[in-house]
């Protein structure tokens, strides 16, 4: 028999190698699809500073038993906040915004020019909490800034500050409780941290749908450090805050795939007609450094029943300020259709959003899947510069503007068959001021299309910093952005406005004019944390009346005269307003969205719709000792 060649025997092995390579290669492609190495993350390119298309999972949570107040919460145990001035979150750094590509839509079409009208004056416009206010536990504020948001009901509002919560007659303005974090969850009590070191950056949720109030907030001892981390759920046992009791879950964070002693800062609520309750949040390591994204689901059946809290919780680097959606609308037909994942929104570059959509597990359990991200262009937006203010010589205490992150809340909205997303986010002015960055994303069917059907820096003049936006649609279309206005001269201190568009108005444009909640009579001109305290805000926000779906409510901060601000006082403010659009609700037209420029539409493919559970009867809560 004829001997092989070297040649020829090493020609073999090649093939063989290269044949078993391939092989073992398809097997881990294949374990990979599913999420057999990690339910966590999947490595992907990456684009700017995200891995676009990063497919990650959420795991499991522990299931956490419900606490429960079932008094009025006028009678409260009071428990004080722990003094916090906040100076670790000046700490946190997140990545600079990418410059991004050029894109056709970077440039708007001219403007159309039409008659200015003014926006409706206000309908309430009432005081709300103060550091220095008193409420069951003690003092309001816990520290800087205030982290003012708040979410209106039937008959109430509800307002959240860094540490406390107060719901008001939303009729008359009348303050009907408050109290501090810490008395809220001690009232079950849930035997966590959320009992005694309540921290803050709270959300304010109402559920339209179930005509039920979630109030969340996060808890921790001391960061950086090991943890543990807490989320800490209310959810009213009825429609009435005030009387009705509440259900109280301490939901640790930090566990499954979410390293021990990761912070899930700047967490954002959205809730959806799945029936789960969404979270994202901007994840740091135990050391303070920015390890990814935090996004998580839990089951609002199982929160407003009072039963054993089903979620799940997941950690990947899909880019910072990644947040989820939230609903407006109370009627059947202004629902998302069935099947329709909730849709996460984050600035990715100066002239890029990144959708994603995030399908939940059963029950929103475990194996929620966030897909990858569309890219969407906008005009160009570069981060804003600080905000200068009145009698604040050498510019020592310019206001943070946040950069360019998304803000409080991504907003879906559908009317008629369209269905949108709004939002909005700082950005820089041609006059090198701040505006809010506003758009409209197009979501209808499922489809996220890539070009905005408008988007606009709102900048009707070169004279004042506008920023610390949030943005809602009533049910007609029409919108209304709110913000804080300031410049560094007298009378422009930092003070609360808004401004809008009716749906009939041109695209890009709002020309429903600025209109002035509240003007503020003084500057922030202290230290907190040992250095000059630049935080303001952290947000705003702006909701919707489900009585009417017209109405909208604003909040935000301000100080109404220079001694507040000064370092003997340090005492914020915080303002609530409502206003309407005359003629929302009267059949006005619903228009299609048309975009501003050709758009290549990317399918997201939809999910099987997946049976929402039924409510099951609410057990009885034991008696309180």
């Amino acid at each position: 028999m004829k001997k092989k060649s070297t040649v020829q025997s090493a020609f073999f092995n090649l093939r063989v190698l290269i044949g078993l390579f391939v092989f073992l290669a398809g097997v881990f492609l294949a374990l990979l699809s599913f999420g057999f190495f990690s339910s966590a993350k999947a490595q992907s390119r990456k684009v700017g500073n995200a891995n676009a298309d990063a497919v990650a999972v959420a795991q499991a949570l522990t299931p956490v038993v419900a606490k429960s107040f079932n008094g009025n919460v006028r009678t409260l145990r009071p428990v004080p906040s722990k003094e916090d001035e906040r100076d670790w979150e000046e700490r946190l750094i997140l990545p600079d915004l990418p410059i991004g590509p050029e894109s056709r839509a970077t440039q708007l079409p001219p403007a159309v020019t039409i008659p200015a009208a003014p926006m409706p004056t206000p309908i309430q416009n009432f005081e709300s909490l103060a550091l220095l206010d008193a409420v069951v536990g003690g003092q309001a504020g816990c520290g800087y800034p205030p982290d003012t948001n708040g979410e209106v009901g039937l008959n109430h509002y509800i307002l959240a500050v860094n540490c406390a919560y107060a719901i008001y007659d939303k009729a008359t303005g009348t303050r009907l409780a408050a109290f501090t974090e810490n008395s809220l969850f001690s009232g079950g009590p849930t035997g966590t941290l959320c009992d005694t070191e309540s921290t803050g950056d709270p959300v304010v949720v109402y559920d339209q749908v179930a005509n039920r109030w979630i109030l969340t907030n996060f808890a921790f001892t001391s960061f950086p450090g090991p943890g543990p981390f807490y989320q800490c759920f209310a959810v009213s046992q009825t429609s009435d805050p005030v009387a009705g009791g509440w259900f109280l879950y301490a939901v640790r964070i930090d566990q499954g795939g979410v390293p021990g002693g990761t912070l899930p800062d700047y967490g954002k609520f959205g809730h959806w007609n799945d029936g789960c309750l969404y979270m994202g949040a901007n994840a740091f390591d135990i050391n303070g450094a920015g390890s990814g994204n935090i996004f998580a689901s839990f089951s609002l059946n199982d929160m407003e029943n009072g039963l054993p809290l089903t979620g799940a919780v997941g950690i990947a680097n899909l880019g910072s300020s990644l947040f989820p959606t939230n609903l407006l609308g109370t009627q059947p037909g202004q629902m998302p259709p069935p099947g329709t994942p909730n849709y996460f929104v984050r600035n990715a570059t100066t002239t890029t959003y990144q959708v994603r959509t995030f399908t939940p597990g059963q029950n929103c359990g475990a194996g929620g899947t966030m897909s990858a991200a569309t890219t969407v262009s906008h005009v160009s937006g570069p981060g804003p510069n600080n905000v200068p203010q009145p009698n604040d010589p050498g510019s020592l205490h310019q206001l943070d503007s946040l950069g360019s992150r998304i803000m409080q809340k991504v907003q879906y909205r559908k009317v008629g068959s369209a269905e949108s997303l709004w939002v909005v986010n700082s950005a820089r002015t041609s006059a090198a001021l701040a505006g809010p960055l506003w758009a409209q994303l197009d979501v209808t069917g499922g489809t996220i299309a890539t070009t905005p059907v408008q988007q606009g820096i709102h900048a009707p003049d070169n004279t004042l910093w506008r920023w610390m936006g949030s943005i809602a649609a009533d049910q007609d279309g029409n919108v209304a952005i709110g913000y804080s206005t300031s410049n560094g001269v007298v009378p422009n201190f930092p003070s609360i406005a808004y401004a809008g568009r009716l749906a009939t108005d041109p695209p890009n444009t709002l020309p429903q004019t600025e209109t002035q909640l509240i003007a503020g009579n003084g500057s922030q001109l202290f230290d907190c944390g040992g250095a000059a305290c630049h935080r303001w805000g952290d947000y705003s926000s702006m909701s919707i009346d489900p009585t009417d779906d017209c109405t909208f409510w604003y909040t935000n901060e301000y100080y109404p005269n220079q001694t507040e601000g000064d370092p003997a006082r340090r005492n914020w403010h915080t303002r609530i307003g409502s206003f309407k659009f005359p003629g929302c609700g009267q059949g006005g037209p619903s228009p299609t969205p048309t975009a501003t420029a050709t758009a290549t539409a990317t399918q997201t493919p939809k999910p099987t719709p997946r049976p929402i559970p039924s409510p099951r009867p609410r057990p009885t809560p034991p008696p309180r000792p």
